[in-house]
């Protein structure tokens, strides 16, 4: 299963939700761990670095390590880390399970790695909302500046939002508005994946659920 949305709408919180609710039978496959180098980046007119682009991702080897995922094998990778570009924190594995979730902006951009999926599911929030949760995030946990951050939500992250997400949109098979309650809206989710799983991936998750 796919799951996109915008920055700051809550894809991180339902992921470690369904983590929580099925526990080894679900593997995450993100694209946040798949970044170039800043040297490959391309800079916008001013000279920043715009993260917010698909050429920023290395999504060919994000394609070939979702395929090794789905014949049962264990991927290998280096956990990106936001504010120290071309060094990796520490180098993870990603054993294989019955539910594997392939996560991030462009998850869908990408026809390649939208063709091996088997349902979408779309998350939305309020767009102060979200530019809120991303400023914390960026200060609190990975030290980016205010204003850097700011600047990057209007100029880079939003219009990704408009051209490489938001068209998707339509298509999805799940979309959550993250305006109410949590637990309701992790339900709809797990609900999504008993009613449209494989028989024999019910199976095995059912002890789960």
């Amino acid at each position: 299963m796919g799951i996109t949305g915008l920055s700051g709408s809550g894809k991180t919180y339902f992921i470690e939700r369904i983590k929580e609710k099925l526990q080894e039978k679900v593997a995450v496959i993100s694209f946040d761990d798949y970044y170039k180098p800043l040297h490959e980046q391309e800079k916008d007119e001013n000279g920043i670095t715009n993260f917010d682009l698909p050429g920023a991702l290395y999504h060919q080897q994000f394609h070939e390590d979702l395929l090794k995922l789905m014949v049962d094998k264990p991927v290998l990778l280096q956990k990106y880390n936001f504010e120290n570009y071309d060094a990796p924190e520490r180098a993870d594995i990603i054993e294989s399970a019955p539910v594997i979730i392939a996560e991030g902006l462009f998850v869908f951009d990408f026809p390649e790695i939208d063709n091996l999926l088997s349902c979408r599911i779309f998350i939305e929030a309020d767009m102060q909302l979200s530019l809120e949760r991303r400023l914390d995030r960026d200060v609190r946990e990975r030290g980016i500046p205010k204003e850097r951050s700011l600047y990057q939500w209007h100029n880079h992250v939003v219009p990704a939002w408009d051209k490489h997400i938001v068209p998707h949109k339509k298509r999805c098979d799940l979309h959550i508005f993250n305006d109410g309650p949590a637990e309701e809206n992790t339900r709809k989710i797990i609900q999504h994946i008993t009613q449209n799983a494989h028989p024999e991936v019910l199976q095995e998750i059912s002890v789960k659920l």
